[in-house]
C-alpha cells in the first residue's frame, strides 16, 4: 500500500509540476523541465539515426531478396529487423530512466520476458505492446526534442537580447527590421518586451515538462 500511495504522489507531482504555471520562472520544475527538454535534443538525433538506420537496412536486405545473394539477405534481413525492434526498447528504457530522473514521471517500459524461450521472446518482442508504444513514444520524443530545442533558443536569446537593449540603444539598433531604438524610453519599452517573452519562454517550458511526464507515464508504463 505504501508503495502505491509513493507512487501515486510521485505521479501527481509530475503532473501538477510543483508551485504552478504562473510561478514558472521561480518553480524548480521549470529549470529541471528546462534541462530535459534541452538534453530531449541531442537524443533527438540519437534516436532519428537509430531509427533510419535500422529501417532503411532492414528494408533494404529485404529488397535484396531478389537478387543472387538471396539466402544471405533472407536471413540478415529478419536478423537487422529484431536488432532494430531491440534497440527501440533499449533507447524507450534509456529515455524512460531519463524521464524518471529529471521529471519524476512514474515510467516503467516493458521488455520481452526470456524466462520462456526465444520463441517467446521473439514473438513478444515484434508482436508485444510495449515494443510498439515504445516506438511510437521515440517518434514523439525525437519531434519533441527538434521542436524544443529551436524554440527555448529562439526565445531565451531573443529574451537576452530585448532586455540588455538599455546597455546600447542607438540610431543602429532596429528592432525587427522597422522599429528603431532610438531613445531610452524605448530601450525599455523593449527590455520589458524580452522579459515578457523570457517569461512565456518559462511557461512554455514548464508545460512542455508536464506534457512530458504525462505522455512518458502513459506511453512507457508496462500493463497486463
Amino acid at each position: 500500500m505504501s508503495t502505491t500511495t509513493t507512487d501515486s504522489t510521485r505521479s501527481n507531482g509530475a503532473a501538477t509540476g510543483g508551485r504552478g504555471i504562473a510561478a514558472a520562472p521561480v518553480d524548480p520544475w521549470t529549470y529541471r523541465s528546462l534541462a530535459y527538454l534541452l538534453l530531449a535534443f541531442p537524443l533527438a538525433i540519437l534516436y532519428f539515426t537509430v531509427a533510419v538506420t535500422g529501417i532503411a537496412t532492414t528494408l533494404g536486405l529485404s529488397i535484396t531478396l531478389l537478387s543472387p545473394f538471396a539466402f544471405v539477405t533472407a536471413l540478415l534481413g529478419p536478423i537487422a529487423f529484431v536488432v532494430t525492434l531491440l534497440m527501440f526498447v533499449a533507447l524507450a528504457w534509456l529515455d524512460g530512466a531519463v524521464t524518471e530522473g529529471l521529471l519524476e514521471a512514474d515510467v516503467a517500459p516493458g521488455f520481452p520476458d526470456t524466462d520462456d524461450g526465444a520463441v517467446a521472446f521473439l514473438r513478444e518482442l515484434v508482436l508485444g505492446r510495449a515494443t510498439w508504444l515504445g516506438a511510437v513514444y521515440l517518434v514523439w520524443k525525437t519531434l519533441l526534442g527538434f521542436v524544443a530545442f529551436v524554440g527555448i533558443v529562439v526565445g531565451l536569446s531573443l529574451t537576452a537580447n530585448l532586455v540588455i537593449t538599455p546597455l546600447y540603444y542607438g540610431e543602429h539598433v532596429v528592432l525587427a527590421g522597422w522599429y528603431p531604438i532610438d531613445t531610452f524610453g524605448r530601450s525599455l519599452l523593449a527590455a520589458a518586451g524580452g522579459v515578457a517573452i523570457g517569461y512565456v519562454t518559462l511557461v512554455l517550458v514548464n508545460l512542455g515538462g508536464r506534457l512530458s511526464a504525462i505522455v512518458a507515464e502513459g506511453l512507457l508504463t508496462a500493463r497486463e
